[in-house]
């Protein structure tokens, strides 16, 4: 009954028998996100200690690793009710605080140039997260693009892209933006239905977002999207035709995701009757979205994440070429060799840091475990898994029960592709965090097997 009424051509056996093959090991209220292990553990260091630990790592070191900037924006021009990120509409001084924010990144950026010997490191992509980028002035981003310019090894190569709602890309703006060099644009669209948006909070019609779109794409844009499922009021008929019409539009990127829940957001979302939403409904939405990017030719680069051949999902997909990542400002979690470090929230980011170098709250270093889990991921995560790492998974297992790899076939996760491996269907996308969750469980049973037998007389 979930199809009924929807005139998009689907293949329903082949969603049927996904849907089918699920055991109750697998419930679809029960996906989790695909966090790994060190993202869930306390810091090893303190952030002084990080930033000693992070300059010792890159002075004099030979490594000239490519590496991503990732500079994150907090503001919004108003915080959506549905809306889980770090975000926040500045309500007071807003010019002044602005200022003051883009300083500190450049600032940081300063200082990350002076000690850590980044000028000649090749830089794949610089991405403005958020919040939404879109939201600063002119001139502020203008001094962002002008401080990496000056700091950093920019080449005609380096995409610049930046996350954006379609508010904020006014004509003029967007054109400000190609001037300075942008190219990739991901705009969270969530839905082309208007009441639907009117409900979430967005501010612009979908007419309005469509002309956004448009406009990217007349100025030879990658455009990827943010579509949600899950949404109070949205319909399967809907999002289908919402993905039609972006496909038609020529968007080169679809990311999809469930609602999540949070504390910054439950009040909304109960508000909305949402605490005992339909799970099963939203994951056939996905399912059935995942599959119509299908039949229109988009492929996986990324568990959520389907793209044509232009949108390489760069910054994204950096893990899987064992890129490092420079990342900069509040809450901003940056990743040099196997060093993870992280900045406190906006309010303690904003004050004084220690003399002479970067406001950081902590960081961690990669366990040997941790090490062997981010080879497994990253290509899982990736929604393809070689055939070289395939023969690795095929003797784990997450207990003293059958092999994981027999499970997650048996459970539609995986199947077989035409080039030697396995590839991450649509089940494995919804329940790709719990399929990290196993990994990591196997990966530590194995472990322990290994230490019980060296502690053995």
């Amino acid at each position: 009954q979930y199809f009924h009424g929807c005139s998009i051509a689907l293949d329903i056996d082949a969603i049927t028998k996904q849907y089918s093959s699920l055991t109750s090991r697998y419930r679809f209220e029960n996906w989790k996100l695909p966090l790994p292990p060190w993202a869930m553990r306390p810091y090893d260091h303190d952030g002084r200690q990080a930033w000693r630990r992070l300059v010792e790592d890159m002075h004099g070191s030979q490594v000239v690793n490519p590496m991503c900037i990732y500079l994150h924006i907090p503001f919004c021009s108003q915080k959506c009710g549905f809306c889980d990120s770090y975000s926040f509409k500045l309500e007071s001084h807003v010019d002044e605080n602005m200022n003051s924010y883009v300083d500190q990144l450049c600032q940081e950026m300063t200082l990350w140039k002076a000690h850590c010997a980044l000028e000649n490191r090749s830089i794949p992509t610089i991405h403005l997260g958020g919040g939404s980028p879109g939201y600063l002035r002119k001139h502020h981003l203008e001094q962002l693009v002008s401080q990496c310019q000056q700091l950093f090894n920019i080449t005609p190569d380096t995409e610049w892209a930046l996350e954006s709602t379609a508010h904020d890309l006014t004509p003029v703006m967007l054109s400000n933006l190609h001037e300075m060099g942008f190219r990739r644009l991901h705009v969270g669209v969530q839905s082309l239905q208007d009441d639907v948006r009117k409900n979430i909070g967005r501010q612009s019609t979908s007419a309005r977002v469509i002309e956004v779109i448009n406009n990217a794409l007349e100025l030879g844009w990658v455009v990827s999207v943010d579509l949600i499922v899950g949404l109070p009021g949205q319909t399967m008929k809907a999002f289908l035709e919402d993905i039609l019409k972006l496909v038609r539009l020529g968007v080169n990127g679809f990311s999809i995701y469930e609602l999540l829940i949070y504390p910054q957001n439950s009040r909304w979302a109960f508000a909305n009757g949402l605490e005992n939403r339909d799970h099963l409904f939203n994951y056939l939405m996905f399912h059935a979205g995942s599959l119509l990017l299908k039949q229109n030719g988009f492929r996986q680069n990324l568990f959520n994440h389907w793209s044509d051949a232009s949108d390489k999902n760069v910054y994204f997909t950096s893990p899987s070429r064992g890129e490092d990542l420079l990342a900069i400002g509040a809450i901003a979690d940056g990743v040099f060799g196997s060093y993870h470090y992280r900045h406190p929230t906006y309010a303690k980011y904003m004050k004084a840091g220690h003399q002479g170098i970067p406001n950081l709250q902590g960081g961690l270093r990669r366990t040997n475990l941790e090490e062997k889990f981010r080879s497994f991921s990253t290509e899982l995560l990736s929604a393809h898994i070689s055939e070289s790492k395939l023969a690795g998974l095929i003797g784990l297992r997450p207990s003293q029960g059958r092999p994981l790899l027999d499970i997650w076939l048996e459970n539609a996760l995986v199947e077989t592709d035409s080039i030697g491996g396995l590839a991450l269907t649509a089940n494995g996308a919804w329940f790709a965090g719990n399929m990290t969750s196993e990994l990591f469980q196997a990966l530590q049973a194995i472990d322990l097997t290994v230490d019980c037998k060296k502690s053995k007389p």
